[in-house]
């Protein structure tokens, strides 16, 4: 803070030295020994640190911008003009100031983010209301959440229900219901009763901190494009002395060569990527997308393949009930067959188990518990309730049991397994009275976002590759649209499918939760994890991480990816081409040394604004 403070003192002393020097000189009614005095305190408040950059440049044999600077600067004073060299000096310390307040902004737009935490907390402890300081809250520790406050740590409410707002977070626009059993994560804002919430992750561990932690780690990888840059600046210099030797050697005019130098600074062409990655990506940040650097960036937008996974990512990846389909007439209905099933799995800790329950509750059904419960490993249960013995399972334990399925039956089972559905067969009494079928649904937003992705030109394919059986991922690739598509994959098959596409020169991104996923997410040329928050191997596989689940992100991403790329390309091209335009200029004598200056200011200043847009892109 203090060499911030230090360097804008600096910027302002040396503006108003040069400032007044300038004046002087113009009114005319002081002699040039004090203009030339005025001027010489503006370079060396100023020059100094330009000086010490441009030394430190060529001790690496690089001539860099600053070292240009300086030797514009010299010449400047080798013919006298002292107050051009102080305005020199002074443009590029202006510069450098507009540059640090656009960083700056970005960064405290993720500061921001940690002032959410409270520093004070609610700690419950034998039974008492105990008031801490939120860095003194150790894993499992209760905590009491009121009616307004927000979460200070990452944990799961262990009593109470609520809705909170955690877009700063996730990115979400509506407040997400949360009850117990449920996550919820520092930062987020509670709107509604009061609830308690058992801390799992705390101080630098929370989401939050990781969110900051990251970007400021992104803010560090240097995009493509930078690098690229970074190279041609280090030539560029050189041949901008040459040229202004040539142009001396053919005018005999030093002041023109000195112009040259000016103008030739390519301070708006070495500014013109980093500023408007860092824009994006503290963007991106504070809408629940995070960017691990300018790379992935620039990469994503580029992509023309995307591959997902199934379960988890395309699909819930929990199964729940399609269907309760009656096969008793009228001694039976469809409640009486959802109740027998739920009965049977009352005490079952299978995932089917668990959507039967679930649909029994939707159906408001007063579940008994079984007299008596038996599993049979990978057919299904058998269980008595008031001597009511109750079967629930797949063909094989209905065969074994002298129970006959009609050829309605199993027509009706045969068009639901067709369709990716999972059917659970329910007898009583030795006789069938229903068929429920499950399935993994698909996301929300699956099928638009695939029509999203296919329409910006994602074009050579858009693919699935899933662990899961070849029915159900056929059936969920027919109802997406993607023509696409592997299953029975193991973690490491899906790693060489993906390496498959790069090899064939295809731009691959890999879009999967980011931990049965991970090899995939790490091979892919981007990787893209899926419901992030709190998973930290989500975070170190993928490139680009989504705190949601919201498919509808990716697009989002892909766009802000190729915008920034166009703001990207308009800076280069206008730095490139006003910088030439500028030389032309100063070698036909066209610019004063002060002239060109403040033109070369301009030109950094068109690139900076340019690229905030981006920060505050929606």
């Amino acid at each position: 803070m203090l060499s911030k403070i230090k360097h804008k003192w600096i910027v302002s002393g040396c503006g108003a030295l040069t400032l007044a020097a300038w004046q002087l000189e113009w009114w005319g009614i002081i002699s040039p020994s004090l203009v030339a005095i005025l001027a010489s305190c503006a370079l060396l408040l100023g020059g100094y640190s330009i000086a010490a950059n441009a030394l430190r440049g060529v001790k690496q044999k690089q001539l860099n911008v600053d070292a240009l600077v300086v030797i514009a600067a010299l010449a400047a004073l080798i013919v006298g003009a002292w107050v051009e060299a102080a305005t020199v000096i002074f443009i590029l310390l202006l510069g450098e100031e507009l540059e640090t307040v656009t960083v700056n902004k970005a960064r405290k737009a993720i500061t921001n983010l940690m002032q959410l935490v409270p520093e004070k907390v609610c700690v419950i402890k034998d039974g008492q209301e105990l008031q801490l300081p939120t860095d003194q809250v150790q894993v499992d520790d209760i905590l009491l959440i009121r009616l307004g406050e927000r979460v200070a740590v990452d944990g799961i409410i262990v009593f109470g229900t609520s809705s909170l707002d955690q877009s700063n977070i996730t990115g979400e626009s509506l407040p997400a219901d949360k009850t117990v059993g449920d996550e919820v994560y520092a930062g987020s804002l509670n709107f509604s009763g009061s609830i308690r919430v058992r801390a799992t992750h705390v101080g630098k561990q929370s989401s939050l901190a990781k969110i900051k932690e990251m970007v400021e780690q992104a803010r560090a990888k240097k995009a493509p494009t930078q690098r690229l840059i970074d190279r041609f600046a280090q030539w560029f210099v050189p041949c901008t002395l040459l040229v202004a030797v040539l142009v001396f050697l053919v005018t005999h005019d030093i002041i023109r060569a000195i112009t040259v130098l000016i103008v030739a600074c390519p301070c708006a062409l070495v500014l013109g990527t980093p500023v408007a990655v860092i824009a994006t990506i503290t963007s991106a940040a504070r809408t629940g997308l995070l960017i691990k650097g300018g790379a992935a960036l620039e990469n994503v937008g580029r992509l023309n393949s995307l591959v997902f996974d199934k379960t988890g990512t395309l699909t819930y990846g929990k199964p729940k009930v399609v269907e309760v389909k009656n096969f008793c007439g009228r001694n039976c209905d469809q409640e009486d067959t959802l109740s027998f099933a739920a009965i049977a799995e009352k005490l079952s800790e299978h995932p089917l188990a668990g959507a039967i329950l679930q649909k029994a509750e939707e159906w408001e059904l007063l579940i008994s518990t079984p007299d008596d419960f038996v599993v049979h490993q990978g057919q299904g249960v058998k269980a008595k309730h008031e001597d009511i013995n109750i079967i629930l399972g797949n063909r094989r334990l209905l065969k074994e049991n002298a129970i006959t399925l009609t050829p309605e039956m199993e027509t009706y089972i045969k068009n639901r397994e067709t369709q990716g559905e999972t059917a659970i067969i329910v007898a009583h009494h030795a006789q069938v009275c229903g068929i429920i079928t499950l399935a993994d649904t698909l996301r929300r937003n699956a099928f638009s976002t695939i029509h999203q992705l296919k329409a910006l030109g994602i074009n050579k394919t858009v693919a699935m590759y899933t662990g899961d059986n070849y029915d159900t991922a056929k059936a969920i690739a027919r109802k997406l649209g993607i023509e696409d598509f592997l299953a029975n994959l193991l973690p490491h098959q899906k790693v060489e499918q993906v390496q498959a596409l790069i090899d064939k020169g295809y731009k691959v991104g890999m879009v999967g939760d980011g931990v049965n996923d991970a090899p995939a997410l790490a091979t892919a040329q981007v990787g893209i994890a899926m419901g992030a928050v709190g998973s930290d191997i989500a975070i170190e596989a993928a490139d680009i991480a989504l705190m949601t689940d919201d498919l509808s992100r990716i697009p989002q991403i892909i766009k802000l990816s190729r915008r920034t790329l166009r703001v990207i390309y308009q800076n280069l091209w206008f730095a490139i081409l006003f910088n030439l335009g500028m030389m032309v200029l100063a070698s036909e004598g066209s610019l004063s040394m002060i002239g060109g200056a403040l033109l070369h200011q301009f030109s950094s200043l068109a690139v900076i604004l340019n690229s905030m847009r981006l920060l505050y892109s929606k």
